[in-house]
């Protein structure tokens, strides 16, 4: 007799997200397999776990990651986390894993941390983000709205991309704890939605992650958006630069010094 190890295929493992399991057969050996998480896993991954992803999941997740890290860069006691356990020690509330959270009044921000222990930090998040998985879309959008509300976050903010109707359609939903209630953020009319919590209009435009500050009007940019604006900013300067000796050349030619123009 042989004990038969399950088979799915990519598209299952990627849909869902996997976890591996090892199996022993029946002669001894070993099998180590990959098998797709179930809503509860997904809901309360452990380490080990890997969640479904895609790259507008990874995009998003990571832009929304970047951009409030650089917000509160120079904040020691505000830390910015992504894919970090977040480990309540409650009885009555399960483990979540966020795809982006921030946190107020951490102690030791820079402190290498595999899990957020809430009792040990004694602080909670202050912000959940989620970027809809299409296979836990009920997940996202409905159980953890219940969930991080019981858990006394403030803020939940959902980023969601879907295909309605042939077209796609990107949508920004948040919700706001009051006396113990979540009570949705209403969206203005470009769909942005205002978080209280870090001061940001929220969305999304063309599938990219758009955050602006509340004081000040400006928008928040992400690591590649400035490195790019630094790298046309050097353009700009070696062409005036350029530009410059040209016309110095010019003037010389014309016997005119161009130091007394």
């Amino acid at each position: 007799m042989t004990l038969t190890v399950p088979h799915y295929t990519i598209e299952d493992l990627a849909e869902c997200g996997w976890r591996t399991e090892t199996i022993e057969q029946p002669n001894g050996t070993t099998s180590t397999v990959q098998i797709p998480l179930t809503p509860e896993e997904f809901l309360h991954p452990e380490e080990g776990y890997h969640l479904p992803n895609s790259t507008f999941h990874d995009n998003t997740a990571g832009d929304a990651k970047d951009i409030l890290a650089r917000r509160y860069a120079n904040n020691p006691s505000t830390a910015v986390f992504r894919d970090l356990i977040i480990r309540w020690g409650r009885g009555d509330l399960k483990d979540h894993c966020p795809d982006t959270c921030v946190v107020f009044g951490v102690q030791n921000k820079e402190e290498n941390r595999t899990e957020f222990l809430v009792k040990e930090e004694g602080v909670i998040p202050v912000l959940m983000i989620e970027v809809v998985s299409p296979r836990y879309r009920k997940e996202d959008r409905e159980t953890k709205v219940k969930q991080y509300a019981k858990a006394g976050v403030q803020e939940y903010v959902i980023f969601d991309r879907r295909r309605q109707r042939g077209e796609i359609i990107d949508e920004v939903l948040g919700y706001r704890l009051v006396e113990g209630i979540y009570l949705p953020m209403v969206p203005d009319e470009e769909g942005m939605i205002l978080c209280e919590t870090v001061g940001l209009w929220m969305g999304l435009q063309e599938g990219k992650v758009v955050m602006i500050d509340r004081e000040t009007g400006s928008r928040l940019l992400n690591s590649l958006e400035l490195e790019s604006r630094a790298t046309e900013a050097e353009l700009r300067a070696t062409e005036a630069e350029l530009r410059a000796q040209r016309l110095a050349e010019i003037l010389r030619e014309q016997g005119i010094d161009p130091d007394r123009v």
